[in-house]
């Protein structure tokens, strides 16, 4: 595993969650993979938009929530998730749009492979430009929605950029600046905690408090706390999934091709969300 850590870079530092340690090549958005992507498998309501990104439009609702998965996160489990997290909370905001986004190929997001040049022009042809926007990333997820925020910062789409509301699900902080974090309507650094537990904290919560705090007053932390998750104790990668499901499937470590796909007895997390949304 590599570890959470935070560099200093000049005035600015950069801090990197814990994530698996693996990899594979990969291409870019430009050509090195197949950037038209692959919708095999979820339905012909969805549309392939780039390499790794698919669009469905759910309801009459123009806001726009885009779910980015976590490293080794398929693009069908990150539909199903962004689909539940639509179908449980962000439908009752007039979210009718989901883009879902496959997980990286490698955890720090190095092949830049996920089409997320693609999205942003897709975006503009969708957008009506006054609802809000919901960008939730898990885990490396957050690497690739950096991307995506950072290109839009740099196409100077101000407009765009305060009204999206970002949640960052225990991920790190690579690729944010102070300039596009203030540039935001809002920004959580999330992570969980399970109080029947000795030692019940997710695995990248010191991240999310440190990235947090470097941010303020511009992002906030927040704590996602469920008792009696099912994780065992000190299974900070268990509890790393307790920001997307309340019970998630394996106690002592993630399973992301189950924890974004099977809600059934395991409630979808949705806590991050009051801060954005009325209350129930």
């Amino acid at each position: 595993m590599m570890r959470t850590s935070c560099l200093a870079i000049g005035l600015l530092f950069a801090c990197t969650a814990t994530v698996p340690e693996s990899g594979s090549p990969g291409g870019d958005d430009s050509g090195g993979v197949d950037v038209t992507g692959d919708v095999t498998g979820l339905g012909s309501a969805w549309t392939s938009v780039g390499y790794g990104v698919a669009y469905q439009r759910v309801n009459a609702g123009d806001a726009i929530v885009i779910a980015y998965g976590g490293y080794t996160a398929k693009l069908a489990y990150s539909a199903a998730w962004a689909s539940e997290l639509v179908d449980a909370r962000l439908g009752a905001a007039e979210v009718g749009q989901i883009y879902a986004v496959q997980g990286p190929e490698d955890p720090g997001y190095d092949a830049k492979e996920i089409g997320n040049s693609k999205l942003r022009r897709h975006l503009a042809t969708i957008d009506d430009g006054a609802s809000p926007i919901y960008v939730i990333a898990h885990s490396s997820g957050s690497y690739v929605a950096h991307e995506l925020l950072d290109q839009l910062y740099a196409a100077g789409t101000t407009g765009v950029l305060s009204r999206i509301h970002y949640a960052c699900l225990e991920g790190g902080g690579a690729g944010l600046d102070d300039a596009i974090v203030g540039s935001l309507a809002h920004v959580e650094f999330v992570y969980a905690h399970d109080p029947t537990l000795d030692d019940g904290y997710s695995e990248n919560h010191a991240a999310e408090l440190e990235l947090a705090a470097e941010y303020a007053p511009n992002a906030t932390s927040a704590e996602v706390s469920v008792p009696s998750t099912g994780c065992d104790d000190g299974a900070g990668w268990c509890l790393h999934d307790v920001v997307v499901t309340h019970r998630p499937h394996d106690p002592d470590s993630f399973d992301l091709a189950d924890d974004y796909t099977d809600f059934t007895g395991r409630p979808l997390t949705t806590e991050y969300l009051d801060a954005w949304l009325p209350q129930d």
